[in-house]
């Protein structure tokens, strides 16, 4: 909802969640004006960091006067930071930053999952994979609008496979004062529910945007000006000003009429006046948290702060069973959100869990998930076995089939053969350029494989078919001009690798794909956010076995060794990555499998 949303919204766009005490907070959606300024500036922050790295370098090189080949090397870091920058922005700042990228954090939103539990590694991972689908048409984000709008929670199809929503973030704020002595005294001028919504409004106002406040303050006060009409004040101060004073005003009268002061019922005051030294001590302990983190608390601090935590969470729950006033309950739901986002956020995992994942956890998933990667596989080798042949039978396809570059190689093979020369010539200067860029380009198609997935399936079953027409086509060609071996004495070396990454990744979609298509008898929404952990685990997984196949072929593929090595090669690295996947993992499985969440 945009920032010219209605008064009402001030009220009804909250979600509330259970915590493990058992007290339900209140979170209040972001709005789509505020998640697309938060997008705007995000995308001026990666923008300029593209700018920096493409033009940077070079101007640094040239202001030092390096010779070429040491540009070379920097070439290759200048394309891995691109893809780095570009993929991981989102994903580091939401994975570990408890999920506030810098617009969101100017805009005072975050990411948190359904049960205000802080955003996992794993959940920001899904979120921004799919951020690809989200932005289409062409990056206009026309798909991601349409979702918000239409999801009552303002959900992108991002946050629906990760289970997760964008809220308002949630600002420490003063307790409520009761009335002074000299406090205004008189009847009560505002009804209840224009009482209730004031105190909501002063309770909020330092965390609303200024120009929705003015507007929200603007409406408000035309419509608390018939209980008001003879008070000269509404003339001589700004809309937000006179609200505030009434709001005091009125607190007072209605304590002085039995009806409730700031603190609303008489339990709910003597509560406050009990707890009060308490909640100022979980506030100030709260703040130097916020600003530091916990890892800088000593930890009989860290124990403390628990404590007071579910201390203060306990008495939210006494002061709504008191009748406290709206200000009281809000003032107490802000501190024990922002608490339990402290307390309850990921514990940081450690290298030695990344290991033991890379180990055991992978291949078992991949194990536990065979059924849609043989599916991927067959609609990848399947069309690549049919278009191969296509191709042999009548070569003429091949000129509508295979781009001219590729024909003109395939033409060209016989007398590389015969020169001595392989398939691709790489200066070894340019070899870690080449290693990157391949990098770079086969983990995107396989991000494409997935995030095509959230199609009912669709978007990764053309991507593997697409994929292996390709292949199967070259192939083709080069068997026509009796070249075969020239062209997998190339392959070979990387391809056991690479395609069996894109077989998983491929499998992965599918498998999230499936949530929409046959989600048994929970919801769709349901398994879309399971199968979207394992999925993103999945590719989390075929990004490093493409990390080496992209090694192997910047590096041996291009290399001017003999074939008969190449070939030996090949074999070992097949035969490791069957033992990797068949057998890895074998042992009892951990309580808690999968990449850092």
């Amino acid at each position: 909802m945009p920032q010219t949303a209605t008064v009402a919204s001030l009220v009804d766009r909250q979600v509330e969640v259970e915590t493990p005490e058992h007290v339900a907070i209140g979170y209040e959606l972001a709005d789509l004006g505020s998640r697309f300024a938060a997008l705007l500036l995000d995308g001026l922050i990666v923008l300029s960091g593209l700018l920096v790295l493409g033009l940077g370098l070079p101007l640094l090189a040239t202001w030092l006067h390096l010779p070429g080949w040491i540009t070379k090397p920097g070439l290759a870091a200048l394309i891995i930071g691109a893809f780095v920058w570009t993929w991981g922005y989102f994903f580091y700042f939401e994975g570990f930053r408890d999920g506030q990228t810098p617009g969101k954090r100017r805009m005072r939103i975050r990411a948190v999952h359904d049960g205000g539990y802080p955003l996992t590694a794993r959940g920001a991972g899904v979120r921004n994979l799919l951020r690809l689908l989200d932005m289409q048409p062409g990056f206009t984000g026309v798909v991601g609008g349409v979702s918000m709008m239409l999801s009552g929670k303002t959900k992108r199809l991002g946050d629906l496979a990760a289970g997760t929503v964008v809220v308002r973030e949630r600002l420490g704020g003063a307790l409520p004062e009761e009335a002074s002595a000299g406090a205004a005294v008189g009847p009560p001028r505002l009804p209840a529910e224009e009482y209730a919504w004031l105190t909501r409004y002063v309770a909020r106002r330092e965390s609303l945007d200024p120009p929705l406040r003015t507007r929200l303050a603007a409406e408000r006060a035309a419509r608390v000006g018939t209980h008001v009409a003879d008070d000269p004040r509404r003339q001589q101060m700004s809309h937000d000003g006179f609200l505030v004073v009434l709001h005091r005003e009125e607190t007072s009268r209605r304590a002085a009429a039995g009806l409730g002061g700031a603190s609303g019922s008489a339990q709910a005051a003597a509560l406050l006046r009990r707890q009060r030294r308490e909640w100022d001590r979980y506030q100030a302990l709260l703040d130097r948290v916020q600003r530091r983190g916990m890892a800088d608390l000593p930890e009989r601090e860290v124990s403390r702060f628990a404590a007071l935590y579910r201390e203060v969470a306990a008495d939210l729950a006494r002061a709504r069973t008191y009748g406290g006033s709206p200000e009281l309950l809000y003032m107490l739901e802000r501190s024990v959100g922002a608490g339990h986002n402290l307390l309850y956020r990921p514990a940081t995992r450690s290298w030695a869990l990344l290991k033991a994942w890379l180990a055991g956890g992978f291949p078992r998933l991949v194990r536990r998930r065979w059924l849609p990667i043989a599916v991927a596989a067959g609609l990848f080798y399947g069309p690549a076995a049919a278009s191969y042949a296509a191709i042999r039978m009548d070569p003429e396809l091949s000129r509508t089939m295979v781009p001219a570059t590729m024909m003109s190689r395939a033409e060209e093979a016989a007398q590389k053969e015969a020169e001595g020369r392989g398939y691709v010539e790489v200066e070894s200067a340019m070899m870690p350029m080449m290693s990157t860029t391949i990098i770079s380009n086969n983990v995107q198609v396989t991000f494409l494989a997935f995030v095509g997935g959230l199609l009912a399936g669709l978007g990764t079953v053309l991507t593997l078919v697409f994929n292996g027409v390709s292949l199967g086509s070259v192939a083709g060609v080069f068997a026509n001009h009796g070249q075969s071996l020239h062209l997998w004495t190339f392959v070979v070396g990387h391809g056991a690798v690479e395609l069996t990454a894109i077989c998983i990744a491929g499998g992965a979609g599918l498998w999230m794909g499936s949530a929409m298509l046959v989600p048994g008898r929970r919801t769709r929404r349901e398994v879309l956010v399971e199968r979207g952990r394992d999925a993103v685990s999945l590719i989390g997984g075929t990004t490093l076995l493409l990390v080496v196949a992209g090694s192997i072929e910047g590096f041996v593929s291009p290399s001017l060794l003999p074939r008969e090595i190449k070939f030996a090669f090949a074999l070992v690295i097949a035969l490791l990555l069957v033992a990797y996947l068949l057998l890895a993992g074998r042992g009892p499985e951990p309580s808690t499998p999968g990449p850092a969440r």
